[in-house]
């Protein structure tokens, strides 16, 4: 049997340890070990469920940057957002890399799944070690130099792209330079993997759009929607339903509740971080909220529409049901894929101070309008289900096969796909 390492070092929410999961779990059952190592372990038990008391689970703490770095302006590119993680420090970074290779050396994988975690494989390079890439296409920037900007919709210095990068890749080589291992040539190469899992359609690649592209890309796919959590209720009506999935911290939750009371729809909230106060003062006979996660399987065979933040779970979940969308981005990620969702004709995005004068109005567009639902449903029409098993079953099955592989000789060298 083979021994993987699943690894989340950088982001927040529950967005890079459920797809993690999902895979992991016809590993577990196919009598693989399976190892995590998680930036957040509190939110591991309740995500993982039975699988956590699986006796081939076994979680770790990864390794953190933890002080905080204050750019002077937003990060363009994935270079830039390596800062945030240590990349601007060799001596420190050189420590979170001992770090990971500790955790290899008591682990001992056949394969690394990465799902934000740069460092994890900045550390793996130079071991005979079996390597994959895991995510909704952000965190995998095409393989090209410099790495493209995110930004699209503001000119971005070309000459500030190559500058920020050459100072992530120097950081990278010191730290492989100290431990006796051989410099990269280009920023891209961190990323290399034997399989890139790009759990999204063409559509919706954050990097799709625009010149740089992604040629020759394969895409898997989103992920099944999650079963876990209650089932969706209502308030009584004839109302559609919307079903609305926000976060605690979003600047304009207060805003959001208020009118959603006033809107023309039935509506079910589930708000992780809502306060007992919060629920109490708003909701009433045409909102009501969860009291835990809700089953998206459940909701999304219900819903009218979906509110939500275009979270990949949620966003990519509504648009297998065939749902059009309001989308809320909370940052750089969420709005690229509301961006896509908006370019595709399947949802309404706002942003900032448009909440507060366009919600209702434009809440009332997508509750209405039924070419929106039609081009979210001509969407998921496009990209059916595989007829042989879901995603997670298909992405597991490639990872049981690259562990099974004699391990690389150099880093990250390239071994065939099934598509190939």
């Amino acid at each position: 049997m083979a021994r993987f390492l699943l690894a989340w070092e950088i982001g927040g929410g529950l967005g890079h340890l459920v797809p993690l999961a999902q895979v992991a779990q016809p590993l577990v059952q196919r009598g693989h070990e399976v190892h995590f190592v998680l930036r957040d372990l509190a939110a591991a038990r309740s995500t993982l469920g039975a699988l956590a008391a699986s006796p081939r689970v076994r979680l770790w703490q990864a390794p953190l940057w933890q002080l905080p770095y204050r750019a002077q302006q937003p990060s363009a590119s994935y270079a830039e957002l390596l800062f945030h993680a240590g990349y601007l420090d060799a001596q420190r970074l050189h420590g979170l890399v001992q770090g990971w290779q500790s955790l290899l050396d008591a682990i001992d994988p056949d394969l690394l799944l990465a799902d934000h975690a740069p460092t994890a494989l900045l550390a793996a390079r130079g071991r005979p070690l079996r390597r994959a890439h895991i995510g909704n296409g952000f965190f995998q920037p095409p393989a090209v130099q410099p790495l493209p900007s995110f930004r699209e919709w503001e000119p971005i210095d070309a000459q500030r792209l190559a500058n920020t990068e050459a100072r992530a890749l120097a950081t990278c080589n010191a730290v492989l330079t100290a431990g006796g291992r051989g410099p990269m040539a280009a920023l891209h190469e961190l990323l290399a993997a034997d399989e890139d899992f790009l759990l999204t359609w063409p559509e919706l690649d954050p990097y799709g759009h625009g010149p740089q592209g992604r040629p020759g890309a394969h895409y898997w796919g989103p992920l099944p929607a999650r079963e876990q959590g209650e089932p969706a209720r209502w308030p009584a009506g004839s109302e559609p339903a919307l079903f609305a999935y926000l976060k605690g911290d979003y600047a304009s939750l207060e805003t959001v509740l208020q009118q959603l009371a006033q809107a023309p729809c039935r509506t079910l909230v589930h708000v992780s971080g809502l306060s007992v106060a919060q629920r109490q003062r708003h909701a009433n006979d045409r909102l009501c909220f969860s009291e835990g996660a809700v089953s998206m399987a459940s909701a999304m065979s219900q819903a009218s529409a979906v509110l939500c933040h275009a979270g990949a779970g949620t966003l990519h979940a509504a648009l297998r049901a065939g749902l059009p969308m309001l989308l809320l981005p909370m940052h750089v990620e969420q709005l690229l894929q509301a961006r896509r969702v908006h370019a595709a004709g399947a949802g309404e995005v706002l942003i900032g101070a448009d909440v507060g004068g366009r919600f209702l109005p434009t809440l009332a567009r997508v509750l209405g309008d039924s070419g929106l639902r039609q081009r979210a449903q001509a969407l998921a029409d496009r990209h059916p289900p595989a007829p042989d098993g879901d995603v997670a079953q298909r992405v597991a099955e490639r990872c049981i096969a690259l562990a099974e592989m004699a391990a690389p000789a150099t880093p990250a060298a390239s071994c065939p796909s099934p598509r190939d």
